[in-house]
This record gives C-alpha cells, structure tokens and sequence, in this order.
C-alpha cells in the first residue's frame, strides 16, 4: 500500500485487523490476519522470548499463561527467533535490543499467532535503508516459506519496486489511478482505475481515519501576565492573616528563638562521663526494632496494596462499582495519621511491637494502593492494545504487559514507603507502640539529652544508609529484567 500521508493506509491495515469499522461498505477477511505494528508494541521489560510468546495468548486460557508458557510454545518461539536471526539474543530484554531486533522481534511474535495474512504498517520506517533491505528480505522470505500473504505499506518507492508483487495506491481514502514510477521490470502491478472493483470488494472504497471525527483543539488562550504577581499577594495576604491569627507577636518569636538556642546547647554531653552514661546498647538494640518494624509495616502494606490496587486500576479491566470502593477505601485509610493508627492498634492489641508493625501496614496500604494503580493506568496501551488483538484476556494483558511495564515504579513506591515508615516506626514509640521511639521520649522526660542526641544520630546514620541503598537498587534492579 503506498499513498502520501493521511490517505488511509493504516485505516486499511486496521479495518482488515478488525480494529477500525469502515464508514461505508463492508471489509471481510477470512484469513486469521496478525500485525506488524509500526510502533511495534512491544512489552519491552519482557525478554525477545516472551515478547514472542505473547503470540500464543489468543489461543490459551488464562490459567495457562498466568504462570508461564509451556515447553511446546517455549520451543516454537525460539525456532520463530532462530527463524528471523535472533537465536542468540532469545533471553535479552527488549529494550536493550537494537531497532532492527525490535522489528524481527515484532515479526517473530506475529508468526507465533499461526497467521494467513501478515499485516505490516511501514514496518521499516525506523530503520536505516541497509536495515530496511534486511526486513523487507525477511518478510519476503517469511511470505514464501510459510505460504503467508503479506499486505504492507510502505513509503519507499524503491522498496515497492523491489519487492512488491502488487502495489495499491491510496489518496484520500480512494484508489487512485496508476502512477507510472511505480512500474519495473520485476513484473510490480499497480492496482489503479482498472481494478477497483477488486479493492472494492475488500475495503467498500472508503475508510474511515482515526481522527477524522475529532475537532481541532482550540488555541489556548493568551496568559494574563498580572495573574503571578495576583497570586503571590494573595499568598502574602494569607500568610499576614495566619500569623496574626495565632498571635505570633515579634517578642514571642525572638524568645522562642533564644530558647531553642539554649536548649540546643543542652543536647552536647559536657563531659566525658556525661558521654559515657549514654546508653549506646539499648539505643541500638532499639534501632534495630524500629527497623524490623518498618520492614514488616512496608512488605505487609505491600502484600495487601497490589492485589488492591489491580482491581482499583483501569487498566485491569474490573467493573468500576469495585475500582471506585477499592479507592474510596484507600482514600479513607490514607486519611489517618500513622500515629492515630498506633494509638488504635495499642487499644486493641496492646503495648509492644505488634501495634506498631500492624500501624504501618494499615499506614502503607492507603499510599502504596495509590501508587500502584496509578503506575499500573500509567503504562503506555501499546502493548496491552496489541495483545487485546492478538486475543489475550485481561487478566493475560495485565500479567504480561501492564505489570512488567509497571515494575519500576512499584519498585520506586515500595522502596519510598520504606524509608518513610523508618521515620515513622521512629515516632509510634511514643505511643508505646515499640521502636525507639520509646526511649526518646523517656530521655526527654528525664531531660537526658545528650541521649536524646545519641538516639537521634543514630537514626540519622540509618536514614543515610537506607537512601544510599535504594539508590543503588534503583540503578541496579529497576533496569534488570524483573
């Protein structure tokens, strides 16, 4: 298919998938057809092999394809891989292949689906003319050994010449007449005015364009360039009005400043002995409770939020009675303070660690919720809409293209929520509820407060290494393969 841009090249392609209706006429297509996207829509946190594999969905159940691929579609992708010259690059993740891999990637996963009709949209439009030769070569050979009709359109009038044994020109949704460029030696036939009728019978003549019915956004309207000035003295204002309302009087403030400082001075041990009397064993041993209770909190939050958060996401497909009780849910969990949620569990769970570790996890559930669905709805359609095509479920498109695209910013909350439920694990102590926070407010009541200080370095060096270490992890685990 060739035709200048906006002719309805691609309209074509999708009224013979089936994702677009014709606006007049009828298109049939009895052969099973599969797509070469031109953006490919690959799941590119996936392997070369599982990308391939993606093919197989439309014929397997759900329950088939949750847990893994068996060893006869396992071994028929890699011969399709083999097939189109990536025998050794099967395991390697998508998104570190070059653009032509990409592309015999997208070829290999269309033939995993046992097509009749191989549908490409400027499958080498990306690519470099060297490249380019390559693909159309292996799309030619691809047609002749498995005995595949190929509809591709293409750009390059040199390429069409070359390998095209029919060529359709389309302008503005219509066959047009035969172009004489279009004639070689190689016995190319372009289908003009003298064989309409035969276009006709597949496409009806006209196709409907993606965008044809949307409106042209209106041009946003000039800024008023007062409005930043406006908003800042209403900001200025606000704050002259909170302040007098609290009775923050200038004398009050200066005492209170002169205060800090002396007190300040108190948090420094004056003496050696003063020093040593810091209880440096139990602080520790605190420490390493307020830990446990951080991680605990963190990975039970985890636990209960992302199967939540796939029936509160869009993108999972569940009705939208369940998304809005499953977030209104997490709405009204996220509301309470984590400290509110340690004084609730105290009173019903008692003194001690339990209270805290089942604070945090009520805590992370609300925010780790949110984030989970929100990064799930983030996840580019591409590659969910490509294997809606193909036939995958929507339990088979979360599990195998929302949630690998979604694993970096589960990663990035989880590791967030962790170093803020170390703070936070820091705090419930007061309330009792384990950590050490306990013996920071016992020293504050003795006015010990060179332990207090102590306590707090210590927290400060743990807060340190935890930034340090998710760091790392985000640089290391967010660009491996899970």
């Amino acid at each position: 298919l060739i035709g200048p841009s906006g002719s309805g090249k691609s309209s074509l392609l999708a009224s013979i998938a089936g994702r677009l209706k014709p606006s007049c006429g009828a298109c049939h297509c009895s052969l099973k057809a599969a797509t070469i996207y031109q953006d490919l829509r690959l799941v590119e946190r996936a392997s070369a092999i599982e990308n391939v594999l993606h093919g197989s969905l439309g014929r397997l159940g759900a329950s088939e394809s949750v847990f893994g691929f068996s060893k006869e579609d396992r071994a028929r992708a890699s011969e399709l891989l083999e097939s189109v010259g990536l025998s050794h690059r099967t395991e390697v993740v998508v998104e570190d292949l070059s653009g032509g891999e990409r592309q015999r990637v997208a070829i290999a996963r269309a033939l995993m689906q046992d097509p009749g009709l191989l549908l490409a949209d400027e499958p080498v439009a990306s690519l470099d003319q060297d490249k380019a030769v390559l693909i159309m070569e292996l799309l030619g050979r691809i047609a002749s050994e498995h005995g595949i009709t190929v509809v591709s359109v293409l750009h390059d009038i040199s390429l069409a010449q070359r390998y095209a044994d029919r060529a359709i020109k389309i302008v503005g949704g219509r066959v047009a007449g035969e172009d004489s460029c279009l004639q070689s030696p190689t016995g190319l036939r372009v289908v003009g005015d003298q064989e309409t009728h035969a276009f006709e019978e597949l496409s009806g003549n006209y196709f409907s364009q993606y965008e044809a019915d949307q409106e042209l956004p209106s041009p946003s309207p000039v800024r008023n360039s007062t409005q930043p000035y406006l908003f800042t003295l209403a900001l200025v204002m606000v704050a002259y009005w909170c302040f007098n309302s609290l009775s923050l009087e200038t004398a009050d403030t200066l005492e209170a400043i002169k205060g800090a400082v002396e007190f300040s001075k108190n948090l420094i041990p004056s003496s050696t002995s003063e020093l040593q009397r810091i209880p440096w064993g139990s602080l520790f041993l605190s420490l390493i409770e307020t830990l446990q209770i951080a991680l605990l909190g963190t990975l039970g939050g985890i636990a209960i939020a992302l199967p939540s958060s796939a029936l509160a996401a869009r993108s999972a497909g569940s009705p939208s009675l369940i998304r809005f009780a499953v977030r209104f849910l997490m709405n009204t969990v996220r509301t309470i303070p984590s400290i509110i949620w340690a004084l609730l569990f105290v009173a019903a769970v008692g003194l001690g660690p339990l209270a805290g570790v089942l604070s945090l996890i009520a805590y992370s559930v609300g925010y780790l919720g949110k984030f989970f669905y929100e990064g799930f709805e983030l996840v580019d359609p591409g590659a969910p809409d490509a294997l809606q095509e193909i036939g995958a479920s929507r339990l088979q498109r979360f599990r195998h293209a929302v949630w690998p695209a979604a694993i970096p910013g589960i990663l990035t909350s989880s590791l967030f929520v962790f170093e803020y439920n170390i703070r936070a694990a820091s705090i419930l102590g007061i309330v009792d509820a384990g950590g050490i926070g306990f013996y920071l407010k016992q020293y504050m009541d003795y006015r010990f407060f060179p332990a207090v200080t102590a306590g707090l370095l210590m927290m400060l060096v743990v807060v340190l290494v935890c930034d340090f270490a998710s760091c790392w992890l985000r640089k290391t685990l967010i660009k491996s393969r899970h």
